[in-house]
C-alpha cells in the first residue's frame, strides 16, 4: 500500500491498491468549506469519493520505473541534440569552404566527410550535393566568362602595344631628324641661360660678347649696398672680379651635342620646354673684397669704434672705443658675391650691435715695443743685416694704465727711441769689399761759404747704405738746409738767374753723386737739370736739387747693399759707391750732344753707353735738357 500525502502537509486516508497505473487530474467540484479528490482505479472505472477536507492541491502518484524511463528519454534526446549540433557545425564549415572556393573561382574538395544520422544525414547530403552542383555550374560559367574577358584583354593589349610602337617609331624618326638638324646648326639651342642671361639662338661669338658685356662689364655689373641713408656702389672691378665666360659659352653650346643622340634629343627637348640655367663661378681678389667691406664698416653711420692708435712725432695717440653697430662681415661678403651673379643688384648691409671695448694698453705696448738691434754682416754667405732702432713708452706701463682710466676720446703717451750701438754706416770695409764706381768734380776755393756748404752736404750723405730695392733720397739726408744747421749764404741759380741764397754749392755734391750712380749702373728715379749750364760737368750730366721742391733719387737695383762714400779735398768733391761685384759688370760712359740752339737757349741730349770687355753692348737715352745761356 502506498502512502498518499498532501503537499501542504495534510495526511490522507490510506487505501490498499496493487496496480495503480494512472492518476488523472480532474477539476474538482469545489464546495464551500471542502475539497474532493478523485482517484481512478485500474479495475474499477467508478470514481471513489473520499473525504479531502483541508486539501487544496491535486497530487500525482509516480512509480520508480516511470522516473527511470523518463531519465532515459531525456538522455537520448540530449545525445541526439548534441549529435545534430555537431553535424550542423560540420555542414556549416563545409558550406564556408565551398563559398571560399566559389569566391576564388576554383572548386574546393573537402577531405572530411560529415557524419549524418538517419534522416538528417540524408537531408543534409541532398542539400550539399545540390549546393555543390550549383557552385560548379557558377564556377564553370565564371571560368568561361573570364576566358572570354582574357581574350578581349589580350586583343586590347595588342592594340595598345601596336599604337605605342607606332608612336615610338614616329618619335624616334622625328627625334633623329631633330638631332641631325641640331648638330648641323652653329647656334645655341632654345632655352639656354648662363647666370640667368638668355643665349637662345646665338652663335658662340655673339653669346660671348653678350656675357662679357653683362657679367664682366664694370659699368653694368655694379651693385649698390645700403644701410639707412648710407649707400655705396661696388663695381666688379673693385674686387678684381671676373667670370669665366668662355667656359660658360662652351657648356651652353654643347647642350644637346654629345655623342648619344637619344640623350642629346632628350636634353634639347627638355631645355626647350623648361629651360636650363648654367652657373659659372666668379673669381675675385679676397684681400680687395675684405678691404672694401672694412671700408664700409668704417663709413656706415653709428658704427662702433674699436680703440686704435697711431705713432706721430715720437708719441702714440690712442683713440677710445665707442658703442654702436658693426657689419656682419662674412654674411655681407657672401651677399656681395651673390649679387654679382644675380639680377638683383641692390642689397641691404647686414648689421649687428657692437658694444664698446676697453683699451688693452698692455697689447698696445707689446705691439709698439721694439728692442734695438745692431747692424751686422756675414761673409759665408755674404750678407748684410740693417740695424733696428728700439721703441718704448717714455713712461712706465703702470703710468700708462692710470692715464687711460679717465674717460676721454683720445690719449697721448710719449715714446722714446733707443739707438743701436752699431749702424750700417759703422760697418767696416769688409762688409762692402768692392769699389763699383767713383767720380770727382772740382771747384774754386775762394768762396769760403760755398766750400763750407759742400763739406756739410758731403758729410750728410757719407756712409749712407742703400739696401737692395731701396730708394735713396738726397734731400732726406741733407735735411734742413738753413743757417741753423750750419749752411752759409752763397751763389745759387734762381729762376734762370744768378743769385745768392743759403746752401749754395750743395748742387755740386748732388751732381757728383749723380755721375757716380750712373757709372755704377744703378737706376735713376728722379733728376732735374739746372736752368743754366754748370762749369763742373758737361751740359746734360748735372743734377739740380732744391730742398722741398726738387730732389735727386736713385734705386739700388743690385742684389747686394751698396754704400755711398763722399768726401772733400782741397777744391774737390769725390763720391764713391762700394758693394759687391756681380758676375757681369759693365763699363759705363756718358755721351752728351747739343741738338738744338738759339740765341738764348740750347738743348742737349744725353745717352748712357755700356761696354763689356771693350765692346759696346747698349746705348740708352737718359735725358733731353734745355739750358739758358749765361
Amino acid at each position: 500500500m502506498e502512502k498518499i500525502e498532501n503537499k501542504d502537509g495534510g495526511k490522507l486516508k490510506h487505501k490498499e491498491s496493487q496496480n495503480v497505473t494512472e492518476i488523472k487530474k480532474e477539476k474538482p467540484k469545489q464546495v464551500k468549506g471542502e475539497s474532493v479528490a478523485v482517484i481512478k482505479k485500474e479495475n474499477n472505472n467508478q470514481p471513489e469519493e473520499r473525504d479531502t477536507t483541508g486539501d487544496t492541491k491535486i497530487f500525482k502518484i509516480i512509480r520508480k520505473e516511470d522516473i527511470e524511463n523518463e531519465k532515459r528519454k531525456q538522455a537520448i534526446k540530449l545525445e541526439n541534440e548534441k549529435r545534430n549540433q555537431s553535424i550542423n557545425n560540420e555542414n556549416e564549415a563545409e558550406k564556408n569552404k565551398i563559398k571560399n572556393s566559389i569566391s576564388q573561382k576554383t572548386p574546393v574538395k573537402s577531405d572530411s566527410k560529415p557524419k549524418y544520422n538517419n534522416y538528417q544525414e540524408k537531408s543534409n547530403n541532398t542539400k550539399l550535393n545540390n549546393y555543390q552542383d550549383n557552385n560548379k555550374k557558377e564556377i564553370l560559367n565564371n571560368y568561361k566568362e573570364n576566358v572570354k574577358k582574357n581574350k578581349n584583354n589580350k586583343k586590347t593589349l595588342l592594340i595598345i602595344l601596336l599604337v605605342i610602337t607606332i608612336i615610338l617609331l614616329i618619335t624616334l624618326i622625328i627625334s633623329t631628324i631633330f638631332g641631325v638638324i641640331n648638330k648641323n646648326t652653329n647656334t645655341i639651342i632654345k632655352g639656354v641661360f648662363v647666370n640667368r642671361i638668355e643665349l637662345s639662338g646665338l652663335t658662340k661669338e655673339s653669346a660671348l660678347e653678350k656675357l662679357e658685356s653683362q657679367l664682366n662689364n664694370a659699368d653694368i655689373n655694379t651693385i649698390t649696398v645700403k644701410y639707412g641713408d648710407y649707400s655705396k656702389e661696388i663695381k666688379i672691378t673693385d674686387i678684381d672680379g671676373k667670370f669665366d665666360t668662355q667656359e660658360g659659352i662652351e657648356m651652353a653650346y654643347n647642350l644637346g651635342r654629345n655623342t648619344n643622340i637619344v640623350q642629346d634629343n632628350y636634353k634639347a627637348i627638355s631645355t626647350m620646354l623648361s629651360g636650363t640655367n648654367i652657373t659659372i663661378p666668379l673669381t675675385y681678389n679676397e684681400e680687395k673684397l675684405e678691404k672694401t667691406v672694412n671700408e664700409i664698416n668704417i663709413e656706415i653711420p653709428g658704427v662702433a669704434i674699436d680703440s686704435s692708435y697711431i705713432i706721430d712725432n715720437n708719441k702714440v695717440i690712442i683713440k677710445n672705443s665707442k658703442d654702436g653697430v658693426e657689419v656682419k662681415t662674412e654674411e655681407f661678403m657672401k651677399k656681395i658675391l651673390d649679387a654679382f651673379s644675380s639680377e638683383e643688384k641692390n642689397i641691404e648691409i647686414p648689421i649687428g650691435k657692437a658694444e664698446k671695448k676697453q683699451i688693452d694698453i698692455e697689447s698696445i705696448h707689446k705691439e709698439i715695443y721694439r728692442k734695438p738691434e745692431n747692424a751686422y754682416y756675414t761673409t759665408n754667405p755674404r750678407k748684410i743685416y740693417k740695424e733696428v732702432e728700439g721703441v718704448d713708452f717714455a713712461i712706465t706701463l703702470e703710468e700708462a694704465k692710470q692715464l687711460i682710466q679717465e674717460e676721454k676720446e683720445e690719449y697721448e703717451i710719449p715714446l722714446k727711441i733707443v739707438k743701436p750701438q752699431i749702424t750700417l754706416a759703422d760697418l767696416d770695409k769688409e762688409a762692402f769689399p768692392d769699389l763699383l764706381s767713383s767720380f770727382s768734380t772740382t771747384y774754386g776755393t775762394a768762396d769760403v761759404n760755398r766750400n763750407t756748404n759742400i763739406a756739410i752736404a758731403a758729410r750728410s750723405i757719407n756712409s749712407a747704405v742703400v739696401m737692395p730695392g731701396e730708394t735713396f733720397s738726397y734731400n732726406d739726408l741733407i735735411g734742413e738746409c738753413s743757417t741753423r744747421t750750419g749752411y752759409k749764404t752763397s751763389t745759387i741759380y734762381l729762376n734762370g738767374e744768378l743769385s745768392t741764397g743759403v746752401g749754395g754749392g750743395i748742387c755740386q755734391v748732388s751732381t757728383t753723386l749723380y755721375n757716380t750712380v750712373l757709372r755704377a749702373n744703378l737706376e735713376i728715379v728722379e733728376r732735374r737739370n739746372h736752368s743754366l749750364g754748370v762749369t763742373y760737368v758737361p751740359a746734360g750730366q748735372d743734377a739740380m736739387v732744391s730742398i722741398g721742391s726738387s730732389d735727386f733719387k736713385f734705386k739700388n737695383n743690385r742684389d747686394y747693399p751698396i754704400k755711398v762714400v763722399a768726401y772733400t779735398g782741397k777744391g774737390s768733391i769725390t763720391c764713391q759707391i762700394y758693394g759687391l761685384k756681380q758676375d757681369t759688370e759693365y763699363q759705363v760712359k756718358l755721351e752728351s750732344r747739343t741738338i738744338e740752339k738759339t740765341d738764348k737757349k740750347y738743348k742737349v741730349e744725353t745717352f748712357k753707353v755700356l761696354y763689356l770687355n771693350g765692346q759696346q753692348v747698349s746705348r740708352t737715352w737718359l735725358s733731353t735738357d734745355t739750358y739758358k745761356f749765361h
